[in-house]
């Protein structure tokens, strides 16, 4: 009896800590998000996701020119703030902070609103875009400046 809940104890624990694991691997905690080439992403959103593990908003990105305005938290990259011209036209999809600022934008941010990213690109695969910084169709800022994953200086 003793071995069998032995064995019921290590295969529980076991299974924990597979799933710990992937939770931190999916939440770019082991992440290497590339600050020396901050993207910018103008364009409409053409769907939203407000539920865990994080919200996304998925861009059609429509202008290849950098906005006038002031573009994500200067401290936070390594490189100035480019727009990729294999982005123009595309659709891409990027993960937000899993944090609540972001979650409270459902009901907000619509799908056909105009929005401005900063995004990092994660050097390891899937290569996911991942933003802390966001500027509504209103201009107002959305800009979570605690992220546990920070940005590196180039993916090598």
């Amino acid at each position: 009896m003793l071995i069998r809940t032995k064995r019921v104890i290590l295969t529980a624990a076991s299974a924990i800590l597979a799933l710990s694991e992937a939770a931190l691997a999916h939440h770019g905690v082991t992440g290497r998000y590339d600050a020396s080439n901050p993207i910018v992403l103008v364009g409409e959103v053409t769907a939203t996701t407000f539920s865990p593990p994080h919200p996304i908003i998925t861009v059609r990105v429509v202008s290849g020119d950098l906005p006038a305005y002031e573009l994500g938290r200067k401290d936070e990259y390594f490189g100035p703030p480019v727009v990729r011209k294999e982005d123009v036209g595309a659709e891409r999809v990027v993960e937000l902070s899993p944090v609540r600022m972001f979650y409270d934008l459902e009901g907000r941010l619509k799908v056909g609103d105009r929005v401005t990213i900063v995004a990092l690109r994660n050097c390891l695969p899937t290569h996911q875009l991942r933003s802390t910084w966001l500027r509504l169709s209103t201009g107002e800022v959305i800009s979570y400046e605690g992220d546990w994953a920070p940005g590196v200086n180039g993916c090598s």
